[in-house]
Parts: C-alpha cells; structure tokens; sequence
C-alpha cells in the first residue's frame, strides 16, 4: 500500500473512532428523537409509532383505561414504541394494571371505588372479556417484548417498582416530586420525567427550578397545564427537555390530530392519546 493512501486509511479510522466515542459520550439517554426527515401526512402510521402513547395500554374494540393484556399486547404488536401503564395498589398491598378502582369496578361488574384484593382482581375478567394484569405479568410482557418503551403512571412507590420492573432502559418512569426524579435515576431508570401540575403560579415556579438545577432531562403534565403555561414549556422544550403531553382534563389535543400537529416538535415530543386507531 502507498503512503497516501496509508494516510488516508488512518484518517478515515480515525474518523470512525471519534463519530463511535461522540455517540457513545453524547448519545446515551437519547430515547426520543426530534428529528424530522421530510413534512409528514398527519395520518401516518410511523408518526403514531414513534410519538403517540399507547394511553392506559391503548384502546381496545373502542374501550379505553382497560391496561389489560389485549390492549397492551395489541398496542406492541400494532409496533407502537410507547405503551403507557397505570399501576395501582391493591387492598392487599400489591399493584396491578389499572387506572383507578371506580372504573375498575365498573369494567369488573361492581360498584364503588372500594380496591379489590389481587386474587379478586386477576380472577376477574374485565368488561367480561379482557384480561387483568398484575405488575409481574407486565413484567413478563417487558421480556418478551423487548421493543417497546413502557411509560409508568401512578405508583409513586419507586423501591417496590425497582424490585419488580428493573428494565431500566426501557422505562420512562413518572414522578411526582423533584427528590424522586433524583431518586428514579439513582436506581438506575435511564428516563425518568417529572410530573407538572397546577396552574401558571405552580408551572412558573417549577420551570425556575428546572432552568437553574440544568439537570432534568423530561417534564410530563397535562393540557390544562399545558395550555395556561405554553410560553415556560416551550422555552424547556427549547433546553432540550423532553415534554411528554397527557389529555387530563380536557381531551382536546391528544386525540385531535390538527392540535396534536400543531404542537408536536414545537412544544412536545411526546402525546399520550387513547385511540390511536383515529391515526392510522
């Protein structure tokens, strides 16, 4: 081999080497990309995969908030990348799938919000038909699914949720106080993001805190928040924080797919919506 071209062979390694090391210092964590290749059709299936939440495990024969097996496996199977699950406590201390008790019971035949047991809980089916799921059958589904991204809600115990969902890197882990963001990370969840509430006096204050502390990679809150507090989420979007949108109270963007254009990218990366189906 000649001189020069030995030249340009070790300058080509040493390229390669230094694009490896770059991506491996700077591109851990990257779990969500921001990148658009080309102006989309809304209706696009590879939009609702890569930035749409399957919410509550996702809609299901037009049922929503169910988190049972068939909407969470329909979601992973549909090549959803984000299923989000709601883990809630039973009477006897443990968690399953499911988003509050009252709509439980209700999709189980009872009355009330009164928490059932987890025996009572998996032996029932829900709106006769579906499958409950306790934390260690999500589990089970983590496993054998090793594509999809899980987005946890409510359980806000982070040691028992360690102990029975390690999949760190596959986790976007909510939390609903800035220690247990701190917390989340320190048990090693790769993406854990900090729960928003409140109105413009609640949001402003927090968004002070984020932009001093520089260390909060992603924010979640809902459209009420979102609304009255658009000019502090864009500016954190803008840091490069992570804004994931949820449609309590109100419903009219996560499930509107002009709204949800018009602010994706700009605002937020991520939308939690129940019926996808609408963006197929």
């Amino acid at each position: 081999m000649s001189k020069s071209k030995k030249i340009v062979v070790v300058l080509l390694s040493a390229i390669v080497i230094f694009c490896v090391g770059w991506l491996a210092l700077f591109g851990q964590g990257v779990l969500i990309s921001r990148k658009v290749d080309k102006p989309y059709p809304f209706y696009n299936d590879e939009l609702a995969k890569q930035h749409l939440v399957a919410h509550a495990g996702g809609a299901i024969d037009g049922k929503i908030y169910t988190n049972s097996r068939e909407a969470i496996e329909g979601s992973i199977k549909a090549g959803r990348k984000y299923v989000e699950i709601d883990l809630i406590k039973t009477s006897d201390g443990e968690y399953i799938a499911g988003h509050d008790w009252e709509r439980i019971n209700e999709m189980t035949g009872r009355k009330g919000d009164k928490p059932l047991s987890k025996q009572e809980f998996l032996s029932s089916k829900l709106y006769g038909k579906y499958t409950p799921m306790s934390i260690d059958d999500v589990a089970e589904l983590m496993e054998k699914y090793p594509d999809w991204v899980m987005v946890v809600d409510k359980i806000r115990d982070l040691d028992y949720l360690h102990e029975h969902l390690p999949y760190h890197d596959r986790m976007i882990v909510q939390v609903f106080a800035l220690h247990n963001y701190f917390k989340a990370l320190q048990l090693g969840y790769k993406y854990p993001t900090l729960r928003l509430k409140g109105g413009r006096r609640g949001v402003k204050e927090i968004y002070k805190v984020l932009m001093d502390i520089g260390n909060v990679k992603s924010v979640i809150l809902g459209e009420k928040s979102f609304n009255k507090n658009k000019e502090y989420i864009g500016q954190l979007h803008d840091k490069g924080i992570t804004v994931i949108l949820y449609g309590n109270p109100s419903y009219q963007i996560v499930d509107n797919p002009k709204a949800i254009k018009a602010n994706l990218y700009k605002y937020v990366d991520l939308i939690d919506s129940d019926h996808l189906s609408k963006l197929d």
